[in-house]
């Protein structure tokens, strides 16, 4: 993981920085000394690992499993702020998670190498091996944007 000045390259490093400054310029605006050194609190981390599955490390405990992951759904929805980002994140949550759908749409490299090699064959042909047969209705593809 990247590190600046031996803090970790996570969000609650930029959260907590970003108080600070915020800090130090209310001071500076109403005439205090400023100039106080940034300080970080690690709060612990966590991650999931698949549906019911997560790790949680907070100070000297540790999380696992299903524990864990219910950590992790209550900690993330206590940082969104108000009451519509929750619920909606929730409803999103429980789609996916009972439709076992993901709603992210991730281009890989291999994605993009097909895509432009069907484009250097032309439409309509699909190459099996060493045979090149016509393929049945393709549809025309396009360059990606």
């Amino acid at each position: 993981m990247m590190s600046l000045n031996r803090l970790p390259g996570v969000a609650q490093v930029a959260i907590q920085s970003g108080r600070h400054a915020a800090d130090q310029i209310k001071r500076r605006l109403r005439g205090k000394e400023t100039g106080q050194p940034f300080s970080y609190h690690d709060k612990g981390s966590m991650a999931t690992i698949s549906r019911f599955s997560a790790v949680a490390s907070i100070g000297k405990v540790r999380f696992s499993g299903l524990i864990g992951w219910l950590l992790w759904l209550a900690v993330h929805l206590l940082y969104l702020v108000g009451f519509k980002n929750r619920l909606t994140t929730v409803l999103h949550w429980a789609v996916s998670f009972i439709g076992r759908g993901r709603s992210e749409r991730v281009a890989t490299f291999q994605q993009v190498f097909a895509r432009r090699a069907l484009l250097q064959v032309g439409p309509g042909v699909v190459r099996l091996g060493e045979r090149t047969v016509p393929a049945p209705d393709t549809p025309e593809i396009t360059e990606p944007r």
